[in-house]
């Protein structure tokens, strides 16, 4: 809950704590509000605890380590489940200054479809769309990803397991677990293995209507 919310241009997001002795998301300061993002997808990763959560027409017990991805759309809300409290980490993308939810005036095409998702522990790819291209990735100790920088794309970081080692423009720096940093668009960085383990981090690189055929480029 310490770590700051992303509030930018392409993307928004934060981390969301649920403990048993409530009846809502800690931290969410618009309370229990299900709702349907217009236009826009919503990527969560469930770091711990379970959740109940319907999306769309579909309705499942998420269990930690589920990356769930909410298509634009569709109706979500969500439940307590287990007795252990739950860390949720959230993005949303494009972040739609004056449309950021719909509470109400729901259609029934909100009602309907599923929800992609995967177990970020498992072998199957993450799910992605036009709005979120999702990658797992995983480092050996020593190992780094190789500079980079997206000319038009914004990225975010999410460490699963490990440390990383993040350079980012000028300043550089150690990622623990469950910790996360937003790249703006044109930021040179770089990822490596800060540990004497396996790194273990999502990659979120995040569009928008106006930069989806963007590319990532390389760079020495």
């Amino acid at each position: 809950m310490a770590q700051p919310r992303m509030l930018a241009e392409r993307v928004r997001g934060l981390p969301l704590i649920w403990t048993p002795d409530v009846k809502w998301f800690n931290n969410d300061w618009l309370g229990p509000t299900p709702h349907v993002h217009d236009d826009a997808t919503e990527v969560a990763f469930l770091a711990q605890g379970s959740l109940e959560i319907e999306i769309g027409g579909s309705k499942r017990v998420y269990q930690a380590g589920d990356f769930i991805m909410m298509p634009p759309g569709k109706y979500h809300n969500y439940w307590f489940s287990g007795s252990e409290p739950v860390a949720f980490f959230v993005a949303v993308a494009p972040n739609h200054k004056y449309n950021r939810l719909r509470a109400k005036d729901f259609t029934p095409d909100n009602f309907e479809g599923d929800a992609p998702y995967a177990n970020v522990h498992g072998e199957a790819s993450l799910p992605s769309d036009s709005h979120f291209a999702c990658e797992r990735v995983t480092l050996a100790p020593g190992e780094s990803e190789g500079p980079r920088r997206l000319d038009l794309q914004d990225r975010i970081i999410y460490v699963v397991s490990g440390t990383a080692t993040v350079q980012a423009n000028r300043l550089a720096g150690g990622l623990a677990a469950n910790n996360y940093l937003h790249l703006s668009a044109t930021t040179p960085h770089q990822i490596s293995n800060g540990g004497y383990g396996p790194l273990v981090y999502l990659s979120l690189v995040v569009t928008d209507p106006f930069t989806a055929h963007s590319t990532v480029l390389e760079h020495e």
